[in-house]
């Protein structure tokens, strides 16, 4: 039992857990995910090859994928249909990956007028256009391999 400046006395199981609660939203602010390069991917922007790209993929959520264009990256939410503008900033690199946050509710939304995706056989194709620019992003994201 701790006594508290008004003489109150709080168990110390509460206290600790007030105190987790205060800590717990920045600790998860704070973790970030391994963001690992995808092989034989397929990008254009507008329909013509892009000089300067990356694609990435959340090691742990495939859902999300990790775009460079040229010096704008963008972090796509295939599930929900969603584009985030992030900084390079943000991610630490770890040889060829990099360490970086997952999209939250304060990372800005980048705005698209249209999203499609679907299966095209060996990869996923996504189609983003982005409302601001009336820039069309085309991906082809191979499927993993399935080992059995």
């Amino acid at each position: 039992m701790i006594r508290t400046k008004s003489g109150v006395l709080v168990p110390s199981a509460i206290l600790a857990a007030l105190i987790l609660m205060a800590v717990a939203p920045a600790a998860a602010r704070d973790k970030k995910l391994l963001w690992k390069p995808v092989d034989q991917v397929l990008l254009k922007l507008n329909n013509h090859p892009v000089k300067t790209w990356n694609v990435l993929q959340a090691d742990k959520n495939r859902n999300l994928v990790l775009v460079q264009l040229l010096n704008d990256w963008y972090i796509l939410n295939l599930k929900e249909k969603r584009a985030y503008k992030v900084d390079r900033k943000d991610f630490d690199s770890r040889g060829e990956n990099l360490a970086g946050p997952a999209p939250d509710k304060n990372t800005p939304v980048a705005k698209t007028d249209g999203w499609d995706s679907h299966d095209i056989g060996p990869a996923q194709q996504i189609t983003v256009k982005f409302a601001d620019t009336g820039d069309v992003l085309a991906i082809e994201l191979p499927h993993p391999l399935a080992i059995y």
